[in-house]
């Protein structure tokens, strides 16, 4: 009976009855042999002997063992080879300090602590008139837009105020903080002005009171 039934169930895959039918995510060839479908880039989507899981997207490849043999230092990857894939749902977990559907761009650090834009290379090229857009990794570094009154790689640093120099010298319009007359406290916002100098932004003189 056993040998019956073996010779019944070889005879079922040479015939193309593949197991679960493929699921209907693939082709069911000779011998019961499934071949999985791919999507419209022709990657595959499913996997498995019948095509039950699924495939991860795909992205540039952070880095590959495989680059080296095939002369190609970024190929496609499932997870950008900075994940995990659940086959349950086709989903990456991504490793600590990337993120994107297939892991394909790193974080910004600590998420621009809320004060900021996480943009890629090429976001921050064109945001100052810039292109940056052939290398590889123009869509995968990033980096932090502050938004106004914070600085900063993860834009933690509060910004002073600053006004232009009271005696006429590089102020504000040339970028120094505290009018050029102090040094900011980042964890305040608070300018502590050199000697002789006060105001919010050090841009006033102070005037000492002499008694005779």
């Amino acid at each position: 009976m056993l040998c019956y039934q073996s010779l019944l169930s070889t005879a079922q895959m040479s015939d193309g009855i593949c197991p679960n039918n493929c699921n209907n995510r693939g082709t069911c060839g000779d011998y019961g042999k499934c071949t999985c479908f791919n999507n419209l880039a022709g990657l595959p989507t499913y996997r498995g002997y019948d095509c039950s899981l699924f495939v991860c997207p795909y992205g540039i490849a952070w880095m590959s063992e495989e680059s080296y043999k095939a002369n190609d230092m970024r190929p496609l990857a499932e997870c950008s080879n900075q994940g995990s894939c659940d086959t349950s749902t086709g989903l990456c977990k991504c490793n600590n300090g990337f993120e994107g559907m297939a892991c394909e761009r790193a974080s910004c650090l600590n998420d621009c602590n809320d004060h900021g834009i996480c943009y890629t290379e090429r976001q921050l090229a064109d945001n100052v008139g810039r292109v940056y857009s052939t290398p590889w990794d123009a869509e995968k570094f990033v980096g932090c837009l502050c938004d106004k009154g914070f600085r900063g790689l993860d834009c933690s640093k509060i910004e002073c105020k600053s006004y232009p120099d009271v005696l006429k010298g590089p102020g504000n319009a040339q970028g120094r903080e505290c009018s050029g007359r102090g040094i900011c406290n980042y964890a305040t916002g608070a300018c502590q002005c050199f000697e002789g100098y006060t105001g919010q932004g050090c841009e006033k003189m102070s005037v000492k009171k002499f008694v005779a």
